[in-house]
């Protein structure tokens, strides 16, 4: 092999050359327009996705068959898509409809919102009107509170101070009572010692309303037993019996008059608690309708801005659904030159008549033309048979 020769590697195995590829044909002017029509029903609205899925497989098929040689399920798809387009026509239609109706009412709309605008600034100044009283009515729901309550603390603190006296006061009659149950009785009956007899003396004393002397004179009379007590002695215990039973007579009328105070001051109590608990439900309220009034007066604020928005935007507003209204004409225009008028092509047509065929009639050759023929046919078999006989 002669140097710097190289044998050319093989073609692979099942690959075409490019000079030998097929082209793919050229696509058919009946299937450019049926893709046409498949575009507008894939954007159909209100069609589920697998009925069009299902339109756009068949319909194309069913389309290249001309009218008169299509079977029913080929009308029956054929109906589909023409429902289908239909719809798809009436949505640009309304949609031409709606924009037109709206520029028709312009000027109506124009009025609307402006007196929506207005409308919406009475609002406002009538909410900040309603949020001031509130404010005012909480303000003062307050103070009215305090005074509620200061007078409540005043009404606890007397209550407190009225029980802690009552309760004083019966310890003090139930230590008078002790007295002389545990010390005056023991002594009377069985005298006692000097020290028993001073500590009897002071316990006494000590609630007031103890002559001295009388507790003087008791140092002698209770040092003796009762059964040798003289005239002088029995007269000294009861005078000691009298004075021990108009102490607790006091006792019991200074306890009646404070546990009637007591009552008082509970019920008194009682009132202001109640009176402070509406003031404090009167303030509540009126916090509550404030913060509903300054909700309100931002709400109306809102909608007094949104309102203005809309009035400022009327101009704009209109070019957009002029133009809106430019394109759905585009597009209901599109739609009726390219996939609708294809469709109705398409569907309408039917297989032209085939043209009729002429059959020549038999042409009748007279008499004398047929003698004629007759004698000229032996002399051209003559001149052949000489021909022959020459060769």
């Amino acid at each position: 092999m002669p140097l710097g020769y190289k044998r050319p590697a093989a073609s692979l195995a099942g690959e075409t050359p490019r000079n030998l590829r097929r082209k793919s044909a050229p696509r058919s002017e009946a299937e450019q327009r049926c893709e046409v029509i498949c575009t507008a029903l894939r954007n159909t609205p209100g069609v589920p996705e697998a009925a069009k899925d299902l339109l756009t497989a068949a319909l194309p098929p069913c389309l290249a068959v001309n009218k008169d040689k299509r079977h029913a399920f080929q009308h029956e798809m054929i109906s589909m898509a023409d429902a289908a387009l239909a719809a798809f026509q009436k949505e640009l239609e309304t949609a031409v409809a709606n924009a037109d109706a709206k520029l028709a009412d312009s000027s109506a709309e124009k009025q609307r919102r402006d007196l929506a605008a207005s409308e919406a600034k009475t609002k406002v100044e009538a909410a900040d009107a309603v949020a001031a009283q509130t404010l005012t009515a909480k303000t003062e729901a307050k103070q009215f509170e305090e005074t509620k309550q200061a007078a409540l603390a005043e009404a606890l603190k007397q209550e407190q101070a009225s029980i802690a006296q009552l309760e004083k006061v019966s310890a003090e009659k139930t230590s008078l009572e002790s007295v002389e149950s545990t010390q005056l009785e023991p002594l009377k009956t069985a005298g006692g010692g000097k020290r028993a007899i001073n500590a009897l003396a002071k316990a006494l004393g000590a609630f007031g309303g103890f002559d001295q002397s009388l507790l003087q004179a008791m140092s002698t009379t209770l040092a003796k037993p009762a059964d040798q007590h003289t005239p002088f002695d029995q007269l000294a215990l009861k005078q000691l019996e009298e004075s021990l039973s108009c102490a607790k007579g006091k006792v019991d009328v200074e306890l009646e008059t404070l546990d009637a105070a007591k009552t008082e001051q509970i019920k008194a109590k009682d009132a202001a608690q109640e009176a402070y608990n509406k003031a404090k439900e009167d303030h509540d309220n009126a916090h509550s309708d404030h913060e509903e009034a300054v909700e309100a007066g931002l709400n109306a604020k809102e909608a007094l801005q949104q309102a203005e928005d809309a009035q400022n935007s009327f101009d704009a507003d209109m070019r957009e659904i002029a133009s809106s209204m430019d394109e759905a004409n585009k597009s209901l225009a599109t739609f009726k030159s390219g996939p609708l008028e294809s469709f109705t092509s398409l569907r309408d047509t039917e297989t032209p008549a085939e043209p009729p065929v002429e059959l020549a009639l038999p042409i009748e050759i007279p008499a004398a033309a047929k003698d004629g023929a007759a004698e000229v046919a032996p002399t051209a078999a003559e001149d052949g048979a000489v021909e022959a006989a020459a060769e």
